[in-house]
């Protein structure tokens, strides 16, 4: 990865992680929001959440994505990611945990994920592991025919 994308990553997903875990630790849930650097490096969080009736959580990620795309077909930004709270595989021992998932795109690279798993402790405070990364799909930068 260039050095050029991945500090545009890092600029995404520090903000990101630490919104989503502290979301976590006070309301125990959070709902997809999502973060862009504009062409001129400015970054802004994103919620879509509060113009939609009812959102459910695909639909905010979908929304999310649709408004990126028009941002990157203007040649507004030149990053974006969007977070939300999925199940993945785990690492070790099988079956499912809860991560936080932020899907990083850029106009220049290629996409990535970033996944942090967390567990809730039965105290009630949540322990999070190290994120780690995977291979992300395209939704905003380049040919997209479906999202």
């Amino acid at each position: 990865m260039q050095p050029e994308i991945r500090t545009d990553f890092n600029e995404l997903v520090l903000p990101i992680l630490g919104l989503a875990e502290r979301m976590l630790e006070e309301s125990g849930e959070f709902q997809p929001f999502g973060a862009r650097l504009a062409a001129g490096g400015q970054l802004a969080l994103i919620d879509v959440a509060p113009s939609l009736d009812e959102p459910s959580n695909p639909l905010i990620v979908d929304a999310l994505y649709a408004t990126f795309r028009v941002e990157a077909r203007a040649g507004m930004i030149r990053a974006c990611a969007v977070c939300w709270d999925a199940l993945v595989p785990r690492q070790e021992g099988g079956g499912l945990m809860d991560a936080i998932a932020i899907g990083l795109e850029h106009r220049d690279g290629d996409p990535t994920i970033v996944l942090c798993g967390y567990e809730r402790e039965l105290t009630g405070d949540y322990r999070f592991q190290d994120p780690f990364t995977a291979t992300g799909r395209r939704h905003v930068f380049g040919h997209v025919l479906m999202a």
